[in-house]
């Protein structure tokens, strides 16, 4: 499609508006995303450093008195 040089054609601005709204849109939103991603591999991390390695043997009380 050949641009138009009519200046009364605001045609190509819209689309131009609507094509940088997008853009920005989807920058933003790909932001969120990593962002997201690191948050998740923090408490992923911090949730293993919470897991005991090696669980304590548990003392057996004597049946009897």
């Amino acid at each position: 499609m050949v641009p138009s040089t009519d200046p009364r054609n605001t045609g190509d601005q819209i689309t131009a508006v609507i094509t940088a709204v997008g853009v920005i849109g989807g920058l933003g939103c790909l932001v969120v995303v990593i962002v997201g991603g690191f948050i998740t591999a923090g408490a992923a991390k911090d949730g293993i450093k919470q897991v005991p390695i090696q669980s304590p043997i548990p003392i057996e009380a004597p049946q009897a008195p």
